[in-house]
């Protein structure tokens, strides 16, 4: 703020209701504590509908209104899923903290919102949810409610991953991988845990199970072709950031020698080494690669010098902020914990955009949901304090 001279305009924008920062304070959130109110003062008022032409209404009017909420503006409306939808219903009720609403929505059947108990993750109730969606559990699939694409689990992509073009050259493949990394996001899991069976390590490991039961993949643990996999770290050699997903690959070598300078370049490290980063199929011999959706295109980068990445069946619903899933799986943990939060519940529901599915652990009947709405992350900046 001291860098910008006096007559800059500066613009905040985000989300309130989610999860506040990793360091101290929550700044949107103190700042925009009001907006729902609105606060405008009749000059505002009449100020905004001459610039904008957006009548204002009288209920957002308040002539005690503070000199900070003159600024503020609450956007209103999702362009991610209806408000009257089942998961714009639930979101409502979760960031209102408002149980009786929570368990209403959850009882009254919305076509795009299903929500059951777990015994344990050896149930077969979760096979039908990671690999085909749980689909039969979507009122509005079973009975055709829902106009969008239907719900899908991990099969989905796994099974574009096996219609990886032979002839055609680099063009073919990376036309194929971009269907293989749009079919990958069509659904994911979200823990609000990182740890134990219902956190992202055990769900990883047991969706990893489960696919290679089924013949999707070939393996469960290590590098095998369709494994996908999440960075950690920010690598700057690979131009690749903290948070991109990319998708195990294997690919024909000669793909490879029609590649970009770039990726022959990384392609030539290892091949003369059987290892992660090739591997034998038959008389032919095969490559694994990860495949990255980057903003300067596709990237092609050998398994071995990806240092900082980890599965990603399942991620952590922290690590899922700013992104969107026609499906979303929200995986709540048995029992209460510290940090599962309203804040928590409501970000990992909003990542949906056609279909939520919201999983209680542990067959818990969603106590841990009804306790987490009433945990709200409360951090004081101090900026409310005074005539802001």
């Amino acid at each position: 703020l001291d860098a910008l001279p006096l007559n800059a305009r500066l613009v905040l924008l985000g989300d309130k209701d989610q999860l506040a920062s990793v360091e101290a304070g929550a700044v949107l959130g103190e700042l925009c504590a009001q907006s729902e109110r609105g606060l405008y003062w009749a000059e505002t008022a009449q100020w905004l509908q001459s610039v904008t032409g957006e009548h204002i209404p009288q209920a957002l009017q308040d002539m005690a209104g503070k000199p900070l909420d003159q600024a503020v503006v609450m956007l209103r409306t999702s362009h991610r899923f209806h408000a009257a939808s089942g998961i714009g219903q639930l979101a409502r009720a979760v960031n209102a903290g408002d149980h009786k609403g929570v368990k209403q929505v959850l009882r009254q059947g919305y076509p795009d919102l299903a929500a059951y108990a777990v015994p344990d993750i050896t149930h077969s109730s979760l096979p039908h949810l990671v690999v085909d969606g749980g689909v039969k559990r979507f009122a509005g699939y079973v009975s055709g409610g829902n106009a969008g694409p239907a719900p899908v689990g991990y099969a989905h992509y796994l099974s574009v991953l096996h219609e990886m073009p032979e002839t055609g050259g680099q063009d073919a493949l990376d036309a194929w991988a971009l269907r293989l990394l749009a079919a990958h996001s069509r659904f994911q899991v979200l823990c609000a845990l990182r740890g134990g069976p219902w956190g992202v390590e055990g769900m990883n490991q047991r969706i990893a199970q489960l696919l290679a039961h089924r013949d999707l993949i070939a393996h469960s643990s290590g590098w095998y072709a369709g494994r996908p996999v999440l960075v950690t770290r920010n690598d700057y050699s690979l131009k690749l950031m903290n948070g991109d997903i990319g998708i195990t690959v294997e690919v024909p070598l000669h793909f490879q020698e029609q590649s970009s300078l770039a990726n022959r370049a990384l392609a030539a490290q290892n091949t003369e080494n059987e290892g992660p980063d090739n591997v034998a199929n038959g008389s032919s011999r095969r490559a694994l690669r990860v495949v990255f959706a980057t903003s300067d295109g596709l990237r092609w980068v050998l398994p071995s010098r990806l240092q900082a990445v980890e599965t990603v069946f399942a991620m952590t619903i922290h690590k899922s902020q700013g992104s969107e899933f026609e499906h979303a799986a929200v995986v709540l943990p048995p029992g209460l914990s510290p940090i599962v939060t309203r804040e928590l519940v409501y970000t990992g529901m909003t990542r949906a955009k056609n279909w939520l599915t919201v999983v209680a652990g542990g067959g818990t009947q969603f106590q841990v949901l009804e306790q987490a709405i009433g945990l709200k992350v409360r951090r004081a900046s101090g900026l409310r304090q005074g005539d802001l």
